[in-house]
């Protein structure tokens, strides 16, 4: 492995820079794979951030020391390189000093920053015209944690460099001193090095794919060890004050550098930071540990970055570098609290076991939450601990977010929808929609009055020249949807709800099951009915719709699963005409409705199909459905997130996932037609289990791996999952 190796505390110097030597002179005897450049500042650059010498040309002088010197004795500076092994920078003859050791350690200094130390060096110093594989920067003299010192220091400033310049990975390494005292015995500055080393090649590793950076910081403790505990710990966002006093008067003395010959009395400020007048910002979470709170502990800490001074959230948790012990395994559980029965039970377990192998439970002990233990609950809506979702976001993740109404319930849907293509009349929901009207009923009696609250439907069923189908929006399973044309058929409709007779023509269907409550429901949407719907003829020209798994991930982002199913009507379709259908024949729905929760248990199988096997559409059409579908699922959860921020709120501790259906028409438009939270997996049928399963083991992959920190590497095939959406809601998390 290749490493440049920079700081922002300069060359080797008892008082400023007393931690670099021994670091390198660890690793030279220790790593014989690591092949090291040294190149740092010519002085001390402490405190001066991610910074260039704007509009400076900078020059290279070179120092050579022993490897086993215990002090900073060494020889130059030189202007040129002494030793035969030196980086070849002109095409010169190059010169050897017979005076210094051929395994002697060469530091190239440059006057300029530490960011200039990692630019140079990363582009101009590589031996042999090897790409250097990782940059540390560092140790730095004492501890870089929180946003106060980490966006001042060069340490981390020259490692983001190296990201931003040349994409190479970096650490920033710092040496956290305690009580004042910055020189520590040697023994100790080597037991650093090695915990220090041990750390980098962990990282190096064992990369997270969502870091740039790394910033490390070593507790120097008379009992560091490999005992000393190691964390992922987010940046502590804190805030403090002036670090200058004054104004003063500068009176000129002849130690005072004068500009311009003005030796007037001046106006200036004294560098005099308070380092403990610290406070915490609003952004903090008391619950949470921080890299301050971490080093402050005495334990290392390792703080994930990204190349803009952020933090990376989703890393947390101790890291073991060494071996777990029993007792260590258990702080990773899984909790399954779901009947071992059911129909999604075997493959996710299976797939967790599989590709995570942790402890499955059965039940939440929410008091390991608080002990910091991570647990991972899939589980009905009504059996998480609410509280503990929204206290413990790093320890305590689930399948499902809280609020999330303006998707699930239809009147919902139809209000987020409207109200997003209104601002965005581009988006394709403004004709992937079909036209919808919410209207609120608590009798059959008081439709006409309803109907006079919303006069756009009164007007558009006045018109007589469309179908309509009426929905309930809390309603599931196709229950209480009915076709009709007319409001005398929509009052038909109603009237049908409260009577208690079942009509007896359809007594051994499924489909007599539908009737409701209106008192119990009241919020109904009426929306154009699809007259033109695509027919299979392979399926007997029967209607269908394709039911999506769409997931959605933190805040947030939305996958669509690739495998889709199509749900047939049990009849072949059949033109809405006023002779032949009667709203309240329940038998004539039969043709028009795709739940297959409507159908006898004997037809279900036949009713479904993989989508991507109906060999009577076209590959070309296949994808032209996919890519709506994919376009539809993007905004639609832009819509949510825009529109109704009340009713839906993505969480950085859950996922969901929801089988969305769509239509498609005789043109192969597609049309959303609902979401569903907690979507009935069974409806695929004992035939196609094997979605089912590819689909959880997708979920095991990219939601609830990274919550355990866990790298599942990718398979051969091709991932069955396509991101559409990849944004941030809340700034502020």
């Amino acid at each position: 492995m290749k490493i440049l190796i920079t700081n922002d505390d300069g060359p080797l110097n008892t008082q400023y820079s007393a931690y670099i030597r021994p670091f390198v002179q660890y690793i030279l005897a220790n790593k014989p794979d690591w092949k090291i450049t040294v190149c740092v500042p010519h002085v001390q650059k402490s405190w001066i951030g991610k910074a260039h010498l704007a509009g400076h040309n900078l020059s290279l002088q070179f120092l050579y020391s022993k490897r086993d010197s215990p002090d900073d004795s060494f020889w130059g500076p030189f202007i040129e390189p002494q030793l035969k092994d030196s980086i070849k920078l002109l095409d010169t003859e190059q010169r050897v000093n017979s005076d210094i050791p051929e395994d002697a350690i060469e530091w190239i200094l440059i006057d300029g920053t530490p960011s200039s130390c990692v630019n140079i060096g990363l582009h101009y110093l590589k031996s042999g015209g090897e790409p250097f594989d990782l940059v540390i920067s560092g140790p730095n003299v004492g501890r870089n944690t929180s946003a106060a010192y980490i966006t001042s220091s060069g340490t981390v400033g020259a490692a983001m460099e190296s990201v931003i310049c040349n994409d190479t990975r970096s650490i920033a390494l710092s040496w956290a001193y305690f009580d004042g005292r910055k020189s520590v015995p040697n023994e100790l500055m080597e037991r650093a090095s090695q915990r220090s080393v041990d750390v980098i090649q962990y990282l190096y590793e064992n990369w997270n794919s969502e870091t740039d950076l790394y910033s490390v910081n070593i507790p120097l403790i008379d009992d560091l060890s490999k005992e000393t505990p190691i964390f992922y710990a987010p940046i502590w966002e804190n805030r403090w004050s002036t670090i200058f006093e004054g104004p003063r008067i500068r009176r000129p003395s002849t130690n005072d550098e004068i500009e311009d010959g003005n030796e007037s009395n001046m106006i200036s400020f004294h560098w005099s930071p308070n380092f403990k007048n610290h406070r915490a910002s609003s952004r903090c979470d008391p619950n949470v540990k921080y890299d301050m709170d971490i080093i402050e502990d005495r334990c290392i800490v390792v703080s994930p970055m990204r190349a803009v001074f952020h933090s990376v959230p989703e890393l947390t948790g101790k890291i073991d570098i060494y071996g777990s012990t029993k007792e260590e395994e258990a702080t990773e559980q899984v909790v399954l609290s779901i009947p071992k029965d059911s129909y999604i039970y075997t493959p996710l377990a299976k797939s967790i076991k599989h590709l995570l192998g942790i402890e499955i439970k059965d039940t939440l002990e929410s008091n390991l939450i608080e002990q910091g233990k991570k647990i991972f609950q899939y589980a009905d809506y009504e059996q998480f601990d609410i509280d503990k979702v929204m206290e413990y976001p790093k320890n305590y993740f689930i399948n499902s977010y809280i609020y999330r109404k303006a998707l699930i319930r239809k009147h919902y849907l139809s209000h987020t929808i409207h109200s997003y293509v209104v601002k965005h009349p581009e988006s394709i929901l403004n004709t992937a929609y079909l036209e919808s009207y919410n209207i609120d009923l608590d009798y059959a009696e008081f439709l006409d009055d309803a109907l006079d609250e919303n006069w756009e439907l009164r007007q558009e069923l006045e018109k007589e020249d469309r179908w309509w189908i009426v929905k309930p929006s809390m309603s599931d399973k196709g229950q209480g949807i009915r076709v009709f044309r007319t409001i005398e058929d929509l009052q038909n409709v109603f009237d049908s709800f409260d009577e208690d007779e079942t009509d007896e023509e359809i007594e051994e269907t499924a489909i007599d099951n539908n009737k409701i409550i209106i008192s119990q429901l009241r919020h109904f949407i009426v929306q154009e009915y699809m007259v033109n719907p695509l027919l299979i003829p392979s399926m007997d020209n029967k209607k269908f719709h394709i039911r999506c798994y769409i997931t959605c991930k933190g805040d947030l982002e939305v996958f669509v699963y690739d495998r889709m199913l199509a749900l047939f009507a049990p009849k072949p379709f059949k033109k809405l005409n006023d002779e032949d259908y009667n709203v309240t024949n329940l038998s004539s729905l039969e043709c028009h409705l795709t739940n297959t929760c409507l159908q006898i248990e004997e037809d279900k199988d036949l009713s479904v199909l993989e989508f991507d096997t109906i060999s009577d559409i076209s590959d070309e059409n296949k994808k032209k459905i996919k890519e709506q579908i994919y376009s539809i699922a993007k905004d639609i959860f832009l819509a949510a997130l825009n529109v109704d921020r009340l009713n839906f709120q993505p969480l950085r501790n859950a996922f969901e996932t929801y089988g969305v259906d769509f239509l498609v028409d005789s043109n192969y438009s597609v049309k959303i037609l609902e979401i569903n939270a907690y979507p009935d997996f069974k409806q695929t049928g004992d035939e196609l289990k094997g979605l089912i399963d590819e689909l959880f083991k997708n979920l095991v992959k990219d939601c609830i791996a990274p919550f355990f920190n866990k790298k599942i590497v990718k398979e051969s095939e091709q991932s069955s999952f396509t991101k559409v959406l990849d944004t941030t809601s809340n700034v502020w998390q």
